[in-house]
């Protein structure tokens, strides 16, 4: 008998006690780039992929970076934690299952949903409290439920994408309420001890009006998801975008034509959206 979503989901094992020592570093304010390094040093693979992405176009320096510390200074500790967390979350992910979507595909939506929600928050200078590496991470993290449902029961957003595609509606709209990606988001982020703010936009990225908070971090992954969708960064082929949510336009307080012009300028930089797909992939 398959084992049910929450079941799975309940089954995933504990992010790892390097994210713990990164958190720790981070909250501590006397905390130093060579304290987060030596962290980082005790996960091998996470170093070198923090150090591979400090070399990317990402960055762009015209000269090599050697050590773990120089990445750190580079990348700023915010950003790899963020990158650590979804690196945790993959290794849990493991499966034999075919994908219902190409990965590179899943990874080019979600970072460049990230990259949208952190260049907003440049604009909202009356929300100077949420912090763009914030944004970044509820933008990379907003659809891990699809990558669950992708893994555990993929049969699921095959037969909503069928749906969709028949009635010519977006995604989210053809799935089931108790089985869908926002769900079973929620169901991760409450697995994880997610942060109140990062477990509403998992949950709310598509209704930001029924979100129970108040933080203008869902209604942010909202429409930064909408125009990666509207650009073409879609997880899915031949997805219908969503419509923006009014109550969205109505909390960030920008217009949809500036929105756009925010979306395709930092889209156009194929090379920062590469350089993250390479961390992941």
């Amino acid at each position: 008998m398959d084992t049910s979503l929450p079941e799975a989901i309940e089954e995933l094992p504990s992010l790892t006690p390097v994210l713990a020592k990164l958190d720790a570093v981070i909250a501590d304010p006397t905390s130093s780039a060579d304290d987060m390094a030596k962290v980082l040093k005790l996960d091998p693979a996470l170093a070198g992929r923090v150090l591979r992405l400090a070399n990317s176009a990402y960055v762009g320096l015209p000269q090599s970076v050697g050590s773990i510390t120089s990445a750190v200074v580079l990348l700023g500790q915010k950003r790899i934690r963020s990158l650590a967390i979804t690196s945790g979350i993959l290794s849990g992910f493991k499966t034999t299952n075919e994908l219902p979507f190409a990965l590179a595909h899943f990874w080019r939506h979600s970072i460049g949903a990230a990259l949208v929600a952190e260049s907003i928050t440049k604009y909202l200078k009356r929300y100077a409290a949420i912090d763009g590496d914030e944004a970044f991470a509820a933008g990379l993290l907003h659809d891990v439920g699809k990558l669950a449902m992708a893994c555990f029961h993929p049969h699921l957003l095959t037969s909503a994408k069928k749906r969709s595609q028949r009635d010519r509606v977006p995604f989210y709209m053809s799935e089931d309420d108790d089985e869908s990606h926002v769900s079973v988001g929620g169901l991760v982020a409450r697995h994880w001890n997610f942060p109140a703010a990062l477990s509403e936009v998992l949950s709310y990225h598509h209704a930001p009006g029924k979100s129970p908070g108040d933080s203008p971090l869902v209604s942010i992954v909202h429409v930064a998801d909408i125009m990666v969708h509207m650009v073409g960064f879609t997880t899915f082929t031949d997805e219908i975008a969503p419509k923006i949510d009014g109550f969205s336009l109505d909390v960030i307080k920008m217009q949809p034509e500036h929105l756009r012009v925010i979306a395709s300028e930092t889209l156009h930089n194929e090379k920062a959206v590469e350089s993250f797909i390479n961390f992941f992939i």
